[in-house]
């Protein structure tokens, strides 16, 4: 009974998965730039950052809020997490993005889930407030800031299906002009495999009703018709949809329980209970395709090793569809397969040390620890972006 009820649920996500094909391949480029809130697709987390975004399946703890938050059932008690990122490093924008994040595991003797409470912003430092009549400045600056608050939700609903919901408040703003609007993610992840090292992971994100400007900075002095006096007029902002997408990822571990276990079969290790956070070595492939509604679809891979739970080491690359209407002239599918129409380039790398704070040296990711997590990722201009973070596990 167990088996059919897990083949159900195998067969339910490949039904649904199969029923998203027409929104999968809905990625349209001529569609670009018609979407607004874009720093909902910026991934603020160095962890996952490092692999590219291919991690929907395999993503675990408080970072996957962003690419999938089904992942943050694997919060044991409460994480903490701080990250700062460097865009675009030589652009002379100053482009900062900070994001921070809380997650609790509800419950003691029972699993009521896991909460999480994030936020995001991103700023452009100072620029020069210009107008037709004095184009080079001279007015003061103005200070633009993108920021969302994220209540994320996920809970595991049995040993091999795990599900999530975010709800986001999103903010744009200058001095004298703003928008506010909603949006909401969910996602999900199925694992498997006698070491649970094979998993399936499905997220839907940015989906929101459209966002518009308010604020003085619409309103204007002048006359209508035959009037002398002047009044002040206010124009209406046009309203802008969310860049809503679809992810669908893959992840499989290869696991190294090294010398302790070495006389133990596959079925032995598996009856023991072993998992990712008992194997001494561990490599783990992952791809992922996102359908963006906005702009064009992308694929990403990535690939991690892992020492024990003290050590990570990842790669990513990530590579833009080719669209229907792109020429068969081998050099015109070269230049789209290597020349992506954002900045970013394609690969990404990445590295986590862990600093345990007992004094008892143990695998398995338990007990309060220190995360260090640094990823770049290459942009075809500029110098790429930094991110740093720092988390810790209690």
């Amino acid at each position: 009974m167990k088996n059919l009820y897990k083949s159900l649920i195998i067969y339910t996500i490949i039904a649904l998965v199969s029923a998203s094909t027409s929104m999968v391949f809905a990625g349209n480029r001529d569609r670009s730039g018609q979407a607004g809130a874009s720093h909902l697709l910026i991934d603020p987390w160095a962890r996952t950052s490092g692999m590219a975004g291919a991690g929907v399946a395999e993503v675990r703890g408080l970072e996957s809020v962003f690419s999938n938050v089904a992942g943050l059932t694997s919060v044991r008690k409460t994480e903490i997490s701080f990250n700062r990122t460097q865009y675009l490093v030589g652009s002379q924008a100053n482009i900062a993005l900070n994001s921070f994040g809380i997650a609790q595991h509800l419950g003691k003797n029972k699993d009521f889930g896991v909460i999480s409470l994030t936020f995001f912003s991103q700023s452009f430092g100072d620029i020069l407030v210009t107008t037709t009549e004095q184009p080079e400045g001279g007015l003061g600056t103005f200070s633009p800031t993108l920021t969302y608050i994220g209540l994320h939700y996920a809970k595991s609903f049995n040993n091999f299906i795990k599900g999530g919901i975010s709800i986001k408040v999103i903010n744009e703003r200058i001095s004298d002009s703003r928008a506010t609007g909603f949006a909401i993610d969910a996602g999900v992840q199925y694992v498997t495999g006698k070491f649970e090292n094979f998993k399936i992971g499905v997220t839907l994100k940015n989906i929101g009703l459209p966002m518009s400007y308010k604020g003085d900075g619409l309103s204007v002095r002048g006359t209508t018709y035959s009037q002398d006096f002047e009044q002040t007029l206010e124009m209406r902002s046009a309203e802008f949809e969310m860049p809503s997408l679809l992810s669908i990822g893959l992840s499989y571990d290869l696991l190294f329980f090294g010398a302790d276990y070495a006389e133990f079969s596959k079925e032995d290790l598996a009856a023991e209970g072993l998992t990712r956070d008992d194997a001494e070595h561990r490599i783990t492939f992952a791809g992922a395709f996102t359908a963006n509604s906005y702009t064009r679809d992308v694929f990403s891979l990535g690939i991690e090793y892992g020492f024990r739970n003290f050590f990570m080491v990842r790669a990513g690359y990530s590579l833009e569809s080719i669209t229907k209407g792109a020429q068969s002239d081998m050099y015109e599918t070269a230049a789209i397969l290597f020349n992506s129409e954002t900045f970013f380039a394609g690969p990404s790398v990445g590295a986590t040390a862990v600093i345990p704070l007992t004094k008892e040296r143990v695998k398995k990711t338990i007990g309060p620890r220190i995360y260090i997590d640094y990823g770049y990722r290459f942009t075809n201009k500029w110098r790429g972006n930094h991110y740093m973070g720092i988390k810790v596990t209690l």
